[in-house]
């Protein structure tokens, strides 16, 4: 909002849920006060209402952090805003925070309190009063961390960008199938990597299972003109992946079923050749591509005109020299 009167401002000020950025010329000084609103005076470069030295920013100054970059800081955003809907969705359905160490044990424990203040505001909705259990050990909770698989997926992505594309294809799909959204972080929704780290973690813990290995050499199949060259170069992934499948094993199990019919069509048209009588081969044609002159031009159509039954007549009495 541009320059609303002082009266405008008042009625702002005391309105409970409006949020909005307000630019004015007015002396605010007076409606600084409470946290409804962040009062900054752009001359002085100072804010009227807002200590930061009395705020504990440890938790945004983390994610800064972590973040070496603004879309590593929007991914660590959207992942709050994930785990508050988690935290939101549980209270919904259960109406007790029993189930929060588990939402929140990707955080460290002395940042759940943020989080919590954060799905309040956020969600409107009142948190029921909630003990953190004693934290663990830091060497205890080292073998939940996750590997990061990152390496692996640069890999399918860049050795064969056909098969790439396929890939990222299949795995949204997978996820679609049989992974419940809800055990899902919003960027792993988005982004394929993300995604890939997720699904070696928790469901493909001992590598790519052989189904979806197979799936994926069928699809990306049909990106090829040259089957050898698909098979060759979905090799080359496998051996790099430490993937012990031959492409050949799942070639033959990709191909058994279609094989058969394959044969029998085979079997069908050599049949079917057998009984039909050989086709004529057509006489060697010179210079029939030659353009028709138009009939105005009748001199020069006549002259074509001849010409061909010229060509004509001696196609004749060479077919009736061969049959004596």
């Amino acid at each position: 909002m541009l320059n609303p009167s002082f009266e405008e401002l008042e009625k702002i000020v005391d309105s409970t849920r409006l949020r909005c950025v307000i630019n004015s010329k007015e002396n605010v000084e007076r409606l600084a006060n409470g946290d409804q609103f962040v009062f900054y005076n752009k001359k002085s470069n100072s804010f009227l209402n807002y200590d930061f030295g009395s705020c504990d920013l440890s938790f945004e100054e983390e994610l800064f952090r972590i973040s070496p970059n603004k879309r590593s800081l929007l991914d660590e955003l959207l992942k709050i805003k994930s785990v508050s809907s988690k935290i939101f969705a549980e209270l919904n359905q259960n109406g007790t925070p029993d189930n929060f160490p588990e939402i929140l044990e990707g955080y460290d424990q002395k940042y759940w309190n943020k989080i919590l203040t954060f799905t309040k505001l956020y969600c409107q909705i009142e948190i029921p009063e909630f003990n953190p259990p004693v934290q663990l050990p830091k060497n205890g909770s080292s073998s939940k961390k996750e590997i990061d698989y990152s390496k692996e997926y640069e890999v399918i992505i860049k050795t064969n960008r056909k098969m790439g594309r396929s890939f990222i294809q299949l795995i949204h799909q997978y996820r679609f199938e049989k992974v419940n959204p809800a055990n899902l972080e919003v960027s792993q929704l988005f982004y394929p990597k993300k995604l890939y780290n997720y699904l070696r973690n928790h469901h493909w813990k001992d590598g790519m299972p052989k189904e979806f290995v197979i799936d994926w050499l069928k699809n990306t199949s049909k990106d090829f003109s040259d089957a050898e060259e698909a098979l060759m170069e979905f090799q080359v992934i496998l051996n790099k992946l430490n993937l012990e499948y031959s492409v050949n094993e799942v070639k033959i199990e990709k191909k058994r079923e279609p094989e058969t019919k394959i044969s029998d069509l085979k079997k069908s048209r050599s049949n079917d050749r057998a009984s039909k009588p050989p086709m004529p081969i057509p006489a060697k044609r010179s210079k029939i591509a030659q353009a028709i002159p138009s009939i105005d031009n009748f001199s020069a159509f006549k002259r074509w005109l001849l010409q061909k039954m010229a060509q004509l007549e001696s196609l004749e009495l060479s077919k009736i020299k061969g049959e004596n």
